[in-house]
């Protein structure tokens, strides 16, 4: 048969459909193969994501701040900080806002600073018998800072000097919350759930 009266056939027009359909989809795994092997995402989205090397999925938003203020992390404060949580925490309820997995981040753009600032935090534990303490180590711009160990029923108050070297003139503040005793939510579920403290309020103060 001539090739032209082939390719007019209907079988024939039926396995050229399908040989192309087949092709296609080849190359289409080809491509989620290339972008799995090296995947065009984010830092961020993938150290999240793909290499699981944080639980804190950074959010690209910056709180603002004026020194001298308290600001409540409790459901009162939930408009003020929406900004300043940018991962690592759960929504702001009546007794605070619940840290979720390992680490937890708020940042906030602050006007020109000489000194250093002094913080204030209040925060309270979250226990589950028989751990009854949760070490929180903080670090702001990089630089470790503090570290806490909170325990008992009533909300302590935290203080730490967050000196001029820290700021660094970059006119940010990101404070970096590390949990190391964080209590997973059953056996089975994934440390990004993990629970340790509830911020209840914050505030900074120039030296």
């Amino acid at each position: 048969m001539p090739l032209s009266e082939a390719l007019r056939s209907p079988r024939s027009a039926v396995s050229l459909g399908g040989y192309g359909l087949a092709v296609a989809l080849a190359l289409s795994e080809f491509a989620i193969l290339a972008l799995a092997l090296s995947p065009d995402v984010s830092d961020d989205y993938g150290a999240y994501y793909i290499d699981r090397t944080t639980t804190c999925l950074n959010r690209n938003a910056i709180g603002s701040y004026t020194p001298g203020r308290t600001i409540s992390f409790r459901s009162d404060g939930a408009r003020q900080t929406a900004d300043m949580r940018v991962c690592g925490w759960s929504g702001p309820v009546a007794d605070g806002t619940h840290s979720l997995g390992e680490t937890s981040r708020l940042r906030l753009a602050l006007p020109p600073v000489r000194g250093g600032l002094l913080a204030t935090l209040q925060m309270a534990a979250v226990k589950r018998p028989p751990q009854l303490t949760q070490r929180v180590v903080i670090s702001a711009n990089g630089v470790r800072l503090h570290q806490a160990t909170v325990s008992g029923a009533a909300p302590m108050t935290v203080a730490f000097v967050i000196p001029q070297a820290a700021l660094a003139d970059t006119g940010r503040l990101e404070l970096f919350f590390d949990y190391p005793d964080g209590i997973a939510q059953s056996p089975a579920a994934s440390n990004i759930y993990n629970r340790s403290i509830k911020l209840i309020s914050f505030r900074l103060d120039a030296l």
